[in-house]
Formats: C-alpha cells, structure tokens, sequence
C-alpha cells in the first residue's frame, strides 16, 4: 500500500482500519456493525484510537518504535491535493475521505465557473473543498468557527502551492457571519457546508442542526437571490438522508437545475463499501457534469 497517501483498508466491529501516510491505525466507526473482511489485516496496527464515555479519547500505540510524537504532523497526497495529517486528541486527522468524489466535483465546476464570483465554504475544517475551489479557479470563502482549524486550513494552501489565490480566512459563528453579509449585500455563486449536528461557534454561539439549519439555508438563499450556480450539501446527522438534504435544496432554489443524491461513502481496499453520510448537490444546468 502507498505510504504518502489515504487508504480505508477493512472495517468492522464498530472500528475501521486506515492507512494514513505511514501509519495503519484503528479508529471507531459507529456504523460498522459488521465483522471484518480480512481480519488478519488488523493484527500490525500501529496504534488505536479509544473515545471516552466523558469525552474526547486517546491513542495507544503498539511500540515505542511506531509512536509519533503528539505535536508530530506529516504530509499525504490525496484528491491530488497535499494536505497536513495529525493525531489530533479528538481522533480527528485532517481529512473526512468520503468527500475525496465531491472534491473532484467541486474542481471540476470551478474550473467552469474560473473568475465568476466567489464560493462560501461554511464549517470548512481543514480546507480541502476550499483547495478544490482555488485549484479550480474560483475565489473562495473560508468560514470556521475554530481558529485552529482555520490556520491548518491556510497551511494545507500553503503546502499544495495555493497560498497565492484569491480566498478569505474567517473565523466566525455561521449564523452571524451570514445576516452579516447579508447587510452587507454580498453575493456568492456557490456554496459548499457539511453542518455538524451540534456545534460552537467562535464566541461560543450554539449550533443545533435541527433547529439551525432551515434558518441557515433561508440566509444563504439571499446571497444568491436563490439562483446558486452549485450547493454541495453534505450532513453526518442521523435523520438527514440524500432525500431529505434534496428536499431541503429543492424548497429553496429557484433556478433550473439538477441534483444528485446520493449516499457519502468510502471504498475499502478489501473491495467493500463502507458508508459515510448523506450527499446531495444541485448543479444550475449550465454547468456540464
């Protein structure tokens, strides 16, 4: 297997087993209700990560040898863009890989749509739909409302040699920063958000996703005069399917177009399919897929 790059190898028992630059580790995965395909696979892990029932976790590592160091970060190649990868205390590693499809979606009509306007990225993370934009030749707007996340973000820019392009850092509750904008008459052509099911913003505002998100939809809606060239609505929340997320777009946007739902997934090396969210994008139809 590469040693520079992302790999789901198996998954099962509630866990899977990843390959991220050169580490195998086992991280938890709730929907894995499933025993293994390989289980021989798991048995040289270098480390594991353990949630806690009080929160957060910890890694184990198997040997002092295959320990890295917590402030230790390296690099990997993925979607083709290179990013920054740490063990972080939460089992976060600066990727969400079932998005790696929609990151080459959102290249691709960026590319299109080179110099016509800018995208709003919202709960951005680590950057990489926000890459996906600047190497596709649109402006972009960052927002997240965790500093640190924002400056791995402008890190990630800086390692795939996109530090140049046109794109705001902000840190920022959602909420906030949108009515702001919206005063502001600021417009945007298209918009990418994987809203978590609860979340603080920078000030410690409360995000609640069933409470919040049809308020943040209306607001985004405004900024577009509900005409977006693109949305990629992406959501982890039990509740929310691809159906639901089209729905959600479909009350809203008022321009012609197409939408494509669709389950978020990975693929695993042993030739399975492990899923990983719900998926729904809405392409105006002078976009070419």
């Amino acid at each position: 297997m590469a040693k520079n790059t992302y790999e789901l190898i198996d998954s099962g028992n509630f866990k899977k087993l990843e390959q991220v630059g050169p580490y195998k580790v086992i991280r938890p995965s709730p929907v894995a209700a499933w025993p293994p395909t390989q289980a021989s696979l798991w048995k040289d892990a270098d480390g594991e990560y353990y949630r806690s029932d009080k929160g957060g976790g910890n890694w184990k590592w198997r040997d002092n040898s295959s320990r890295p160091d917590p402030e230790d970060e390296f690099l990997i190649q993925i979607s083709p863009l290179t990013v920054k990868i740490r063990f972080t205390p939460f089992g976060h590693l600066g990727i969400f890989p079932e998005q790696l499809e929609n990151w080459d979606r959102i290249r691709n009509v960026s590319s299109q749509l080179a110099g016509q306007g800018e995208v709003l990225n919202l709960f951005a993370y680590s950057g990489l739909s926000t890459l996906s934009v600047l190497a596709g030749g649109m402006d972009a707007c960052h927002l997240d409302s965790s500093k640190g996340m924002v400056e791995w973000a402008r890190e990630n820019a800086q390692v795939s040699g996109l530090a140049d392009k046109k794109v705001r850092w902000i840190v920022e509750d959602v909420l906030k920063f949108l009515n702001r904008e919206i005063r502001r008459n600021k417009k945007y052509s298209g918009f990418i958000l994987d809203p978590p099911t609860f979340g603080r913003g920078a000030s410690g505002e409360v995000f609640k996703i069933e409470k919040d998100l049809p308020e943040m939809m209306d607001l985004l809606m405004k900024l577009c005069d509900s005409k977006p060239e693109f949305v990629f609505l992406t959501c982890h929340s039990t509740g929310f399917s691809p159906i639901a997320l089209r729905r959600i777009l479909e009350g809203r946007i008022k321009t012609p177009g197409k939408y494509l739902t669709e389950e978020l997934t990975i693929a695993e090396s042993t030739g399975r399919t492990h899923p990983a969210g719900s998926n729904c994008v809405f392409y105006s139809n002078r976009l070419k897929l």
